[in-house]
Parts: structure tokens; C-alpha cells; sequence
């Protein structure tokens, strides 16, 4: 059996100005009503090219200008052999290698994530699914090691169902979608928005941990009272903070799926594979640090300015004791 492969690749991404027309995101199936998507998507270009005697169409995009998106489709013949993981991986890695050149991407600030994508399994989804679950988790977690019964359960239990002949299954290293008359774009878009997601809370960690970092420099060191414009740089930090927790509140109220539908169903079982909740937590818990060591900053800054202020004063009363010296000791003669 073939199938047809879709290799999503994010980095960031930075442009002074937007650029790219602006796209039409297909809606998610059986969305609530008030589905209200707070993300801008932009599409850049699109690629034929070759890798591994694999044609491969690439849809690039932009994801609020600050996320670059590789969309790479493909082929994978005989996908349910033995030789298909390895060949899959071997593609991928290729196509990686290429994007990551491209866009001189930090490998250390990366997601991707394999979607496979089927019209019509038989007998039925869940069926088919069980038969081939081997093949399909190590597809899914793109691993050579061979997983038993159990193992390959656990990673292909986590399902969505839209209707009786459409099934979605999600892992944190991908996803397999069965879809009726190949219906695949809608939720490949929700992926994308997911992984986006996981990718400005890792973005947002490296910033507040680097501002933190400044920040903890700064605090330790002993200021003087003669330079109290040497804290510049702690106060550059601190107004960072309002930016970092604007950026934390459009990630979090970006999406806004809840109840029974399809598209929530699938969202949330996105954000417990890619641990989005957890990462949720260890922003906040560091926006929070960042808060509580901006109220020592500003004490700090406060009390330099007073000590400055303190020297001044105490300087001009001496300056002013010693023109009444002066002056007393010129009446004397």
C-alpha cells in the first residue's frame, strides 16, 4: 500500500514587515460557531523538487510572521513494509538538512512532525489500524526498533472520530489521518497551529530564561552611588516583561476549542501528546519569577536613586557649612 505523506517543518521566523499573501485557513470540521482563530497565516511559495528519487511538493508559509512553515508532501510507495521507516527517515532527514540550510535554522529551535493521510481503510478505521499497528507506530515515532503489541497500542491509542469511516490518530511524533474523499487540509492546518504553539512557548522560554539570566547578573552585583544610570539595562529587561506576557496570553487564547466537536476533541488530544500544557506551566512559573525579580529591580533602582539623591543633599549642606566658615573667619578680619 502507498500513502501519501505530509513532513511538517517550523522554525523561527523573523520579517520586518509582513509578506506573503494572506491565506484562507480552511475551518476546522465540526468547529463551534464563535470559532474565532487569532493567527495569521501567509502563504509564501511553492516547490517541486527531488530528494532521495522522492518527488516532493513543499508549501511554504508564515505563521504571524514570526514562524516559517515547510509543508512538504510525498509519496511513501509500499508504506507498509519493513523498508518503509527506514526510507521514510532517510527522506525526511534529507528534506530537514535542506530546510534547516535554507533558512539557517538553530537545530536546537525546530519541530517537525509526519502526518500520514489516507482515503479509505478496510474493513474499518479501527481495524485496519489494529492490523498494522507495528508498521504504523514506528511510521508515526519515524523508529528502525520494532515495537510489540503492546508498545504499538499505547502509541496509536490516542484517536479522534469524526464519522464511522474517518478516524484521526495522534502521537507527539505524528499523526495518522482517514479521511472520506481525501478531506486531509483542514486538520493538517489545526497540527500546524498546534505545533506552532509548542513552538512560541520554546521561543518564549529562551527569552524569559535569557532576560532572567540578565537580570540575576545585574541584581548581584554592587552598584555605586556614583553611577545610577549603570541599571539601564536591568530596566530594558524589566519592560520586556509586559511584551513576553502579552506574547503568553495570545498563545494561550489563540484557540479557543471547547465542548464535543471533532476539532476540540483533536486540539486537545494535540496538546496532551505535545505536552503543551506542561510547558503552559513552566512559562508561567518563570513569567512569575521574572515578576518577582523585577519588584527587587525596581526597589533596587529606587533605593540607588535615594542613596544618590541622600549623597547630593548631605554634599550640599557640607558645601554650604564650608561657605559659612568662610565667610565667618573673612568678617573676623
Amino acid at each position: 500500500m502507498d500513502l501519501e505523506t505530509c513532513y511538517l517543518f517550523l522554525t523561527p521566523f523573523q520579517s520586518t514587515s509582513p509578506w506573503g499573501n494572506l491565506l484562507s485557513v480552511p475551518p476546522p470540521k465540526d468547529a463551534p460557531y464563535f470559532f474565532d482563530l487569532d493567527i495569521e497565516f501567509r502563504t509564501l511559495e511553492k516547490r517541486l523538487i527531488m530528494v532521495e528519487q522522492t518527488e516532493v511538493t513543499i508549501h511554504f508559509q508564515s505563521l504571524d510572521g514570526l514562524v516559517w512553515v515547510a509543508e512538504c508532501r510525498y509519496w511513501l510507495f509500499d508504506a507498509l513494509s519493513e523498508t518503509a521507516v527506514t526510507t521514510n527517515r532517510h527522506l525526511q532527514a534529507q528534506l530537514k538538512q535542506l530546510l534547516q540550510t535554507e533558512m539557517h535554522a538553530q537545530t536546537a529551535l525546530t519541530e517537525e512532525y509526519t502526518v500520514l493521510l489516507l482515503a479509505e481503510a478496510k474493513p474499518t478505521p479501527d481495524e485496519f489500524i489494529d492490523h498494522h499497528a507495528a508498521i504504523l507506530a514506528r511510521l508515526l515515532r519515524s523508529w528502525t526498533k520494532s515495537f510489540n503489541r503492546l508498545e504499538a497500542n499505547e502509541i496509536l491509542e490516542a484517536r479522534a472520530r469524526f464519522s464511522e469511516h474517518d478516524l484521526t490518530v495522534v502521537n507527539w511524533g505524528g499523526a495518522l489521518i482517514i479521511a472520506e474523499k481525501s478531506d486531509f487540509q483542514s486538520d493538517i492546518e489545526l497540527f500546524k497551529i498546534g505545533i506552532y504553539q509548542l513552538l512560541s512557548y520554546r521561543m518564549l522560554d529562551q527569552t524569559i530564561s535569557h532576560n532572567l539570566e540578565i537580570l540575576r547578573q545585574h541584581v548581584a552585583q554592587v552598584r555605586g552611588i556614583w553611577y545610577p544610570w549603570s541599571n539601564r539595562t536591568l530596566q530594558v529587561a524589566v519592560e520586556q516583561r509586559l511584551s513576553l506576557l502579552l506574547d503568553f496570553e495570545k498563545i494561550d487564547q489563540s484557540l479557543l476549542l471547547i465542548g464535543d466537536w471533532y476539532s476540540a476533541r483533536l486540539y486537545r488530544l494535540m496538546t496532551e501528546q505535545l505536552g503543551l500544557t506542561n510547558w503552559k506551566t513552566l512559562v508561567s512559573f518563570k513569567l512569575d519569577s521574572l515578576a518577582t525579580i523585577d519588584g527587587v529591580v525596581r526597589e533596587h533602582l529606587v533605593f540607588s536613586w535615594r542613596r544618590f539623591f541622600d549623597f547630593v543633599t548631605v554634599t550640599g549642606w557640607f558645601i554650604l557649612l564650608i561657605g559659612y566658615f568662610v565667610l565667618f573667619f573673612i568678617s573676623l578680619k
